[in-house]
């Protein structure tokens, strides 16, 4: 008798099922993130600026040592590898600089920094609300009359939002300044004719400050998302954090597409 090949269709209904199961409960945080953005913006008015602007501090001042360093070794690495390609393909490196820094401007200094806060400051946020949500230290301030969303969301919201575009600024500007560095004392590139402007016009401006004002809003949205919903004691406040550093890096990637 021929040996007849077992059926592959219950393993791909297993993976259909799995895959639209999970499509659907991302589309489930997608509208629960949606409703507490508008929940945040509806009762903005009972923010208290004191809340807002210790969140700014944890957001920008804080971070200025952590971005800066890794915005130096990017444009440092972006540079010399730029200047390598150019030096073997055309021999001139005039515009390396303009165009790095039309680069850094648009795409990613608001890019890259808004990910390092998504992996800093995304993870202590879900972290403090995840173990605020554990030990019903929320259902208190409820039962205090405090309500959770302008008193715990909405000052880490409007704190990134204030934060986000200068942060993108002095992320950029370091990255352009180190990258000069290097294209100066490793490929002799003039300070002349690396720090110019030229080629950035101002919808350059305009797009990366758009995209540093959608990722300061975004990265706290999405972690206060997830330490609101967390459960389970530590384990829960562990899943809340990586959900907010994975959240967060894939909506600042897709904002990043969009825009």
């Amino acid at each position: 008798m021929q040996d007849v090949a077992p059926s592959n269709k219950p393993g791909r209904a297993r993976v259909l099922e799995e895959l639209g199961g999970r499509t659907m409960a991302l589309w489930g945080d997608c509208r629960a993130m949606g409703s507490l953005l508008v929940e945040t913006l509806r009762l903005a008015r009972r923010i208290e600026g004191r809340h807002v602007v210790e969140q700014v501090y944890l957001v920008g001042n804080r971070s200025l040592f952590f971005v800066g360093t890794i915005m130096a070794f990017t444009g440092a690495i972006m540079v010399v590898q730029a200047c390598t390609q150019l030096g073997r393909i055309v021999g001139d490196l005039t515009v390396v600089g303009p165009s790095f820094l039309q680069l850094i401007i648009r795409e990613f200094g608001p890019t890259v920094a808004a990910l390092m806060i998504a992996a800093r400051y995304g993870a202590a946020v879900a972290a403090e609300l995840g173990a605020m949500k554990t030990t019903e230290q929320i259902d208190a301030l409820r039962m205090a009359g405090a309500h959770p969303v302008p008193y715990l969301v909405g000052p880490r919201v409007l704190g990134g939002l204030i934060a986000g575009v200068p942060l993108a600024a002095f992320a950029s500007m370091t990255a352009f300044v180190s990258g000069g560095i290097c294209a100066n004392y490793l490929f002799g590139v003039g300070w002349e004719t690396y720090f110019r402007a030229f080629m950035v016009d101002p919808g350059d401006v305009l797009v990366g400050g758009v995209k540093a004002a959608c990722f300061g809003v975004a990265v706290p949205l999405v972690a206060c998302f997830a330490g609101l919903r967390a459960r389970g004691g530590a384990p829960g406040v562990g899943r809340a954090t990586t959900y907010a550093v994975i959240g967060g890096s894939v909506a600042v990637l897709w904002l990043d597409l969009v825009v």
